[in-house]
């Protein structure tokens, strides 16, 4: 396997781990409801961390946007505006699914949106190619991972409600907002396929070739950041405890928001490398490896964190099942990248 292709995986794993755990961090804020958190995380962490990040990375950032269409500029607002909106319908989803089957639809209707879109839209002569039926095959695989894993999860959550009787009402309506969310999270990744023109923008600014993506997530993330400190500050609101973020204390909260920016951001800087070196068709290959592997990572890391405990034997076989097959679709993925 050529060594760009593998350096290319080993920076979409780096970059999974990386996504799995930028919210455990939240769990040092005791004091804190989600929507305090999430706040913080959406101002600090998905507009102020980025911004200095490519601050530092894209010389004459700014001048950037000058040379760049206002038509492409509308386009990633747009594409940033609509991911936004899948955050918050990810964390209403959460309230009726539950992690497991949330993050399953999710990632699996995501994972064939972003393959798929910029593969048919950008590449459409290599649909009907070896090349471009590896990338449906390895598509296919995952949202049969995914789906697994989403069982798994179903019959984990079902195991608790037996151990602690309770009721969790509207499955049906949780799962189509976790759908809607899976669909309108892709758009971050079409930001990054469709924002070419400011990638060569930045590259002539003096932007080195691994960073130059950093200045086309500014445009989506300006955008995306909106809808969660709107919906948390009507969450606050309505709860009456929009004073909770002043608590004597509680300064260093910020900076837990702060750091989950730079596990999440960071992440994604190491995705967007690994496109660059998987060659023209990054996006439709990189995107599925790497919500793969945040499925694989987060299940580790649920497996640490006690998640499975009292469930029984069943859901951890079906997930591990699920998993196998997320790592196929791996080796399938990075098949197709050699061409």
């Amino acid at each position: 396997m050529p060594s760009q292709i593998v350096q290319a995986i080993v920076l979409v794993l780096c970059a999974a781990i990386m996504n799995a755990a930028y919210a455990l961090p939240m769990k040092l804020n005791t004091k804190w409801a989600w929507e305090h958190s999430w706040f913080a995380f959406s101002i600090l962490g998905v507009a102020v961390v980025p911004t200095v990040i490519a601050l530092l990375t894209v010389p004459g950032l700014w001048s950037t946007y000058t040379t760049v269409s206002r038509g492409t500029l509308a386009t990633m607002v747009v594409f940033g505006a609509s991911w936004g909106v899948s955050l918050v319908f990810f964390g209403l989803a959460l309230t009726r699914l539950g992690l497991a089957i949330t993050f399953a639809v999710c990632l699996g209707t995501s994972a064939a949106v972003g393959a798929l879109t910029p593969l048919i839209a950008q590449h459409a002569d290599l649909v009907m190619t070896r090349q471009g039926g590896l990338i449906l095959l390895g598509v296919l695989v995952i949202v049969f991972g995914v789906a697994l894993c989403g069982l798994a999860g179903k019959n984990r959550e079902a195991a608790l409600q037996q151990a602690s009787p309770g009721t969790r009402q509207g499955f049906w309506g949780g799962f189509l907002l976790a759908f809607t969310s899976g669909i309108l999270g892709s758009m971050l990744n079409l930001g990054l396929a469709f924002g070419g023109s400011i990638q060569r923008s930045a590259q002539q600014h003096g932007a080195s070739l691994a960073m130059m993506s950093n200045a086309v997530w500014l445009p989506c993330l300006y955008a995306g950041f909106l809808p969660g400190v709107i919906y948390c500050y009507f969450l606050m609101r309505k709860k009456g405890n929009l004073s909770t973020l002043r608590l004597p204390g509680t300064w260093y909260y910020w900076l837990v928001g702060a750091s989950m920016g730079f596990l999440w951001f960071g992440s994604i800087i190491l995705y967007s490398i690994s496109t660059v070196k998987l060659g023209d068709l990054g996006t439709s290959i990189g995107w599925p490896l790497f919500l793969a592997a945040i499925v694989v990572a987060s299940t580790i890391f649920g497996f640490l964190t006690g998640e499975w405990k009292r469930t029984g034997t069943r859901p951890i076989r079906i997930m591990i099942l699920g998993v196998g097959f997320l790592v196929l679709a791996i080796v399938i993925l990075s098949y197709a990248g050699r061409g």
